[in-house]
């Protein structure tokens, strides 16, 4: 695992999770040699949580940058074993800033952060200068995780950077019991026949951005190797902006139009479920508004690539093919 020839050295915690896994393969293109770390990986196995196989891995590998997205990964899983949770996101974090001190010629030390870190939205849109406000088991860690970053580059002069995601979306994500993409189309894509989507009376008009996930591999890449990034934190830009009901609604719609070339009875039976209301907010922490502002990062000479649309194309299109080919098997 250790740096091979001129090859430059990527070093992944988180990195066979839905993010990290399309990061790896976008840096694989580039050149990179990739460590991908993870609990779940044979070659580079790696609990943040633990000092010391942090810091073995690290001296092992020797990387050029790091990008940490190892974490408790939603609010859900957060909330239901605080604990675990807090140890991972602001543990792990201070256990990887720690041993990446040790690192001749580190060039980035990038943090993915969220734009929940900011708490409830006052205003039009949070910029990178707005409080701190989280709240919530898993804003408050990610919250930690981003001031114990920020304390490391001012303090020690590490260099760090800090992107500040907001909802992210594509295939691969394997989170569908509380992420609201592939949490939606789990069910529509059911494979004992399409189930209606379920939304929370109190969320329904709750406003979030979201960007496609080969955005955000860009937009890591943008703030690791760009020195104008070094010691800044920035807002990622979205895709677009849409309350939970919206975004359910055009999922729907897209689902049922991308069926109907294969199963018409599924289309049909899609459009007729429509959506389930259940009571309630969802977690107690919820928050009403989320929006960032990201000219900061566009001043890099970031934008987004892919559409809201076509990144739902795409993420739909992925369970299809994967419920067409599991219909072929039976």
């Amino acid at each position: 695992m250790q740096r091979t020839g001129s090859a430059r050295v990527a070093l992944i915690t988180g990195g066979r999770g839905f993010i990290g896994t399309h990061l790896a393969a976008g840096l694989v293109r580039q050149g990179f040699h990739v460590v991908a770390a993870d609990r779940t990986a044979e070659a580079a196995r790696l609990d943040v949580t633990s000092f010391a196989e942090c810091l073995d891995l690290v001296r092992e590998v020797q990387p050029h940058v790091v990008f940490h997205l190892a974490a408790f990964s939603t609010v859900d899983a957060a909330f239901s074993d605080p604990h675990a949770s807090l140890a991972t996101n602001v543990g792990g974090t201070m256990n990887m800033l720690e041993a990446a001190r040790s690192v001749r010629g580190l060039a980035r030390f990038v943090l993915a952060s969220t734009d929940k870190v900011y708490g409830e939205l006052v205003g039009d849109a949070y910029v990178e200068t707005s409080r701190l406000d989280a709240r919530g088991v898993y804003d408050v860690g990610k919250m930690a995780a981003d001031n114990l970053v920020r304390l490391y580059g001012d303090e020690f002069g590490l260099p760090i950077a800090i992107l500040r995601l907001c909802n992210v979306f594509g295939p691969g994500d394997a989170n569908t019991a509380s992420r609201i993409v592939p949490r939606t189309l789990s069910r529509i894509f059911d494979a004992a026949g399409p189930l209606p989507p379920v939304i929370y009376e109190g969320s329904m008009a709750h406003g979030r951005d979201y960007v496609y996930v080969t955005d955000v591999v860009r937009a890591l890449t943008t703030v690791a190797f760009d020195p104008r990034a070094r010691g800044e934190g920035f807002n990622m830009v979205p895709a677009a902006h849409r309350t939970t009901l919206d975004l359910v609604a055009e999922m729907i719609d897209q689902s049922g139009k991308a069926c109907e070339p294969h199963d018409r009875d599924w289309a049909a039976a899609i459009r007729k479920n429509g959506y389930e209301v259940v009571p309630g907010t969802g977690l107690p922490s919820a928050l009403e508004r989320q929006h960032c502002d990201a000219r900061k990062l566009g001043a890099l000479g970031f934008s987004t690539r892919v559409s809201m649309t076509e990144g739902l194309r795409r993420t739909i299109d992925s369970f299809l093919h994967r419920r067409l080919a599991e219909r072929r098997t039976r």
